[in-house]
């Protein structure tokens, strides 16, 4: 079987594809307060729920939602 080789066009493409990733997630983050049900988008990982300060917060990065 041939070894597939990855052109550094691809390699480039796979890299910028990833930056973007990153500020997706560093930028647009769904946020969810276990406590008070609020929900909203924020940039911080470690954000607490800007309606009644807990901590207890679920976090999705909002690139893994289908825009349609």
């Amino acid at each position: 079987m041939k070894d597939r080789m990855i052109s550094e066009q691809d390699k480039a493409e796979i890299r910028a594809w990833r930056e973007k990733i990153t500020t997706a997630n560093r930028y647009n983050i769904f946020c969810h307060c276990r406590f008070c049900h609020y929900e909203w988008v924020d940039s911080a990982l470690d954000a607490l729920c800007p309606n009644c300060s807990s901590r207890n917060v679920q976090r999705i990065s909002c690139w893994q939602f289908p825009d349609d």
